[in-house]
């Protein structure tokens, strides 16, 4: 059966969904691959659709068999319960069919092929209907070399419907009296006026909701059917969306408009284009310490730095008592804050309000070689190459990196004894 349902999201372009990000599109073209499945009799002849089905501009054709006026009807990004059977237009064989299951499928009509995501939408909850779907809006990309192009039929049933968030009516651009954030130009408007008096800081932990939609009013994003807010502090998203948020208070929903590249990598990997996003602040936590603000120096090292072999620049910005330094296996506790050279804080454990433990096996290279310097009681700042840093990997600071960093103790890695004692 498992083999079975993965045939279905191949044809349909479903989404599985995780634990952090909106169900994942599969790329996959063809018609499913051949299964052992039980073969069902169409109520319609599959190749020649009755007389009266209609017909629409894209080239679906769909038939109502049992009707429901009465019910709702899907929109384009809801989540529809179904039980349907699919057949192969050519050959008539059944490529699958929970028909005769007790549970219906989940799908997301904002991932499924382009005629499935329409078919639907004429499909009354409690509806029974036939759907011709010709392979230029039956599937989600071209076929791969030596597999055909088809025309699917499928007979469907929407059991339920969970209603998407849904589309603002300004979906495609800010209307002209936007409010505009002052750093990055961001355009936004307020849906709901919040209830808390603060504004959330840069530090503070949020929770909050998201749902994003392309200019066509397509959700490519969202954590709002999926019930699980997001948590994080604003500086570890995209600039422009930190930029909204520490203009929010708890309780307010705001409307922003924003280029996809300017969301990436937090929010919208695959996505390009100016987006609609609306964001609701659930709850605000302040951080239990304020982050220093970016020194003055952080775009570049200053001349007065200086260089180790390794290329990791430093300046000492308070002098300890001397004495020891960490060696690469020892673990440190220090008070730090890292910055990228654009100014903005990616990290920091003033935010936390206590200093942070770490193995300098298990950091970046740049700090093991910077920290080694330092004695207990010592305040540097390290200007790391991104060679000795994260090395372009997605998701993590790009570039040179800066970091303050002040030592205040040393844990020596523990040595075995020679003797096989501990």
């Amino acid at each position: 059966m498992r083999a079975v349902v993965f045939a279905l999201l191949l044809t349909l372009g479903c989404k599985k969904t995780d634990n952090t990000s909106q169900q994942k599109t599969t790329t996959e073209s063809a018609a499913p691959a051949k299964k052992s499945v039980a073969q069902v009799d169409p109520p319609f002849d599959l190749k020649n659709p009755p007389a009266d089905a209609v017909k629409t501009p894209s080239g679906l054709v769909y038939k109502t068999i049992k009707p429901n006026p009465s019910g709702a009807l899907p929109k384009r990004n809801d989540t529809v319960m179904i039980k349907y059977t699919g057949w192969r237009q050519d050959s008539g064989e059944t490529f699958y069919s929970n028909i005769d299951s007790d549970a219906a499928m989940p799908l997301n009509l904002a991932t499924t092929a382009k005629g499935f995501t329409e078919g639907l939408q004429f499909v009354h909850q409690g509806e029974r209907a036939m759907l011709w779907l010709p392979p230029d809006i039956g599937l989600k990309s071209q076929p791969q070399a030596g597999q055909k192009a088809e025309t699917l039929v499928y007979e469907v049933e929407v059991v339920d419907i969970d209603p998407a968030p849904a589309i603002p009516p300004d979906v495609k651009g800010p209307p002209a009296d936007a409010l505009v954030t002052k750093k990055h130009g961001v355009k936004y408007v307020i849906v709901r006026p919040g209830t808390g008096k603060d504004k959330a800081r840069s530090a503070d932990e949020l929770t909050f909701n998201y749902t994003a939609w392309d200019a066509d009013g397509r959700m490519v994003e969202t954590t709002e059917m999926k019930k699980r807010p997001s948590k994080s502090a604003p500086f570890r998203q995209s600039a422009g969306f930190e930029e909204v948020l520490t203009e929010m208070t708890a309780g307010e929903r705001v409307r922003f408009w924003i280029d996809a590249d300017k969301m990436k990598p937090q929010i919208v990997p695959s996505t390009s284009g100016q987006l609609c996003f609306e964001v609701e602040v659930l709850q605000i936590d302040k951080a239990l310490g304020e982050p220093p603000p970016a020194p003055p120096d952080v775009a570049k090292p200053p001349g007065d730095a200086k260089k180790t072999p390794k290329g990791v620049f430093y300046k000492v910005l308070k002098q300890g008592k001397g004495g020891t330094k960490p060696a690469p296996n020892d673990t440190v506790k220090v008070i730090y804050t890292g910055w990228q050279t654009d100014g903005r804080m990616f990290d920091s454990s003033v935010i936390h309000g206590q200093p942070s433990e770490f193995g300098l096996n298990n950091v970046i290279a740049g700090w093991t070689d910077g920290i080694g310097l330092m004695s207990v009681g010592d305040k540097m700042r390290f200007w790391i190459p991104d060679t000795l840093a994260y090395k372009g990997q997605p998701g993590r600071p790009q570039g040179m990196l800066v970091f303050d960093v002040e030592l205040l103790d040393i844990k020596p890695a523990a040595h075995p004894d020679p003797h096989g004692h501990r």
